[in-house]
């Protein structure tokens, strides 16, 4: 691999990782509050939010930089940023804010945006745009559970 090429995977890939290094903050300081909220069926357990969310970072950056290594192609570029920026909202709004029926509507503009994102990306490398399709599908469970949260609380 090129430094160039290097030097754009290890930025994308830090970039990535930047919602869920801000929101830790948020989810550590508010996990007793979390506690007590019912939860629906299918939570999985605390720790493994952690390890999964980490993996789909990398994956988001690694697709990131197969959209973008040889090109910046500006309606992608805005639509990585703008998942990346509701991302990095939806913790501190659960989380912080304690308000469960905002992070619903964030979690659905995220998975709205991502659907034009992989539109975006599926032109220029197939292969990022397939990288988006676990996070697109932990989304949706995600939905489910902050849905779920909501109703139930």
């Amino acid at each position: 691999m090129k430094t160039k090429n290097l030097i754009q995977l290890v930025v994308w890939l830090t970039l990535c990782q930047l919602p869920g290094i801000l929101g830790m903050q948020y989810v550590f300081s508010n996990m007793t509050w979390y506690r007590t909220l019912m939860h629906p069926v299918f939570t999985p357990p605390e720790a493994l939010f952690g390890i999964v969310w980490s993996i789909l970072y990398l994956t988001l950056g690694v697709s990131a930089f197969l959209t973008f290594k040889d090109k910046l192609h500006t309606r992608a570029l805005l639509l990585f940023v703008l998942q990346l920026v509701l991302n990095a909202c939806w913790t501190p709004v659960f989380f912080g804010a304690h308000s469960l029926f905002g992070a619903l509507i964030l979690i659905i503009a995220m998975l709205i945006a991502l659907v034009f994102l992989c539109k975006a990306c599926y032109p220029i490398n197939r292969a990022a745009a397939w990288l988006l399709m676990p996070y697109g599908l932990w989304l949706l469970f995600a939905t489910y559970l902050t849905a779920a949260n909501w109703w139930l609380n």
